[in-house]
C-alpha cells in the first residue's frame, strides 16, 4: 500500500502536487512545488489560477511576503488573474504602497468590471488620496450587499462630505498664490537694499509640513515621516492664517510657486507635493 502511494506521488505532476498542498494549507509546499516550473498550453492559466488562490490564502494568514510571491509568479503567467490582482492590490495598501495598489485595483476593475469588492477597494483607495469624486464614482458601479454594503454607505457619506469641504477650501490655494505672488512682489521691489533677512521659525523642529485637513498626499507625507520615525512640525495653510503667510514667504524666497499641498520644509529645503524619492533623500 505505502509503495503504491509513493508511486502515485512520484506520477502526480508539480500542479497536481501544489494543488494538493494548497488544499491541506500547506502554502510553503505549494512554493516548492511551483518554484521554477515551465507551464504552457492549458497548464499556464491552470497553474495561475491556483497561484492566485494560494497569494489570498496566503494574505488571510498574514503572511505578506508569501502572498506577494505568490502573485507575482501568477501575474507573470497571466497578468489578469483576478485573485492575484486582489492580493497584490490589498497586499501593497497593507504596505502603504498606494500607486501600486491602485494600479493593481485598476487592472482587476478592467477584468471584473461588475466585481463589487474590486470596486470598493479602489473607493477605499481613492479615499485614502482625497480622490473625493472618484471614490463616488466607484461606490456608485459598485454591487454589494451585507457588511459591504454598510461600508460602501460610511465611504460615500464621507466622500460627499470631503468633497463639499474641498470644493469650499479652494480659496486657500487661491489665496497662498496671491501672498506668494505679494512677497515676491515685495522681494523685487527691495533688491537695491540690504538683503532680507531668512525667514527663521524658532521652536520647532527642522521638519514642517504644511498641510489641509483634505489633503491625502499630506496624509501619505505625515505616515512617511511618522514611519521614518522624524519628528515634524504640522501646519495648516487653511485653519492658520499664519501658516499661509509663512509658507508664502518661504516659497517666494526659494522661487517657487507650489500648486497646492504639502508643502514641506526639511532644514530649509522646500519640497512641493508627495515626491516619496526627495523626501527619503532630504530626511537622511
Amino acid at each position: 500500500m505505502c509503495a503504491l502511494l509513493l508511486l502515485l506521488a512520484l506520477s502526480a505532476t508539480p500542479l497536481e502536487t501544489a494543488q494538493a498542498h494548497l488544499k491541506a494549507g500547506k502554502l510553503d509546499d505549494v512554493l516548492f512545488a511551483l518554484d521554477g516550473q515551465t507551464f504552457t498550453g492549458d497548464d499556464k492559466p491552470k497553474a495561475a489560477a491556483l497561484l492566485g488562490d494560494a497569494a489570498k490564502a496566503a494574505f488571510a494568514k498574514k503572511d505578506d511576503l508569501l502572498a506577494l510571491q505568490f502573485s507575482q509568479m501568477a501575474l507573470k503567467l497571466d497578468p489578469k488573474q483576478p485573485a492575484a490582482l486582489e492580493t497584490s492590490a490589498r497586499s501593497a495598501w497593507a504596505q502603504q504602497q498606494f500607486e501600486t495598489a491602485e494600479r493593481a485595483t485598476d487592472t482587476w476593475i478592467e477584468v471584473q468590471p461588475d466585481n463589487g469588492q474590486a470596486r470598493l477597494l479602489r473607493a477605499q483607495l481613492a479615499v485614502d488620496n482625497a480622490d473625493w469624486q472618484l471614490a463616488l464614482d466607484q461606490l456608485e458601479k459598485a454591487k454589494l450587499s451585507g457588511a459591504d454594503a454598510k461600508k460602501a454607505q460610511a465611504l460615500k457619506a464621507k466622500a460627499m462630505k470631503e468633497l463639499s469641504d474641498k470644493r469650499s477650501s479652494q480659496s486657500a490655494i487661491a489665496a497662498l498664490e496671491k501672498q506668494i505672488a505679494e512677497a515676491a512682489r515685495g522681494r523685487s521691489a527691495g533688491s537695491d537694499r540690504a538683503p532680507a533677512r531668512p525667514y527663521v521659525n524658532p521652536n520647532t523642529s527642522d521638519v514642517i509640513i504644511y498641510v489641509t485637513s483634505w489633503c491625502g498626499y499630506c496624509r501619505k507625507a505625515k505616515a512617511l515621516l511618522t514611519a521614518r520615525k522624524v519628528f515634524f512640525t504640522e501646519k495648516d495653510i487653511e485653519k492658520d492664517p499664519e501658516a499661509s503667510k509663512e509658507l508664502a514667504l518661504k516659497a517666494a524666497a526659494a522661487g517657487v510657486k507650489p500648486q497646492g499641498v504639502p508643502v514641506l520644509d526639511v532644514k530649509g529645503r522646500l519640497i512641493l507635493g508627495f515626491d516619496q524619492g526627495a523626501i527619503e533623500e532630504a530626511i537622511r
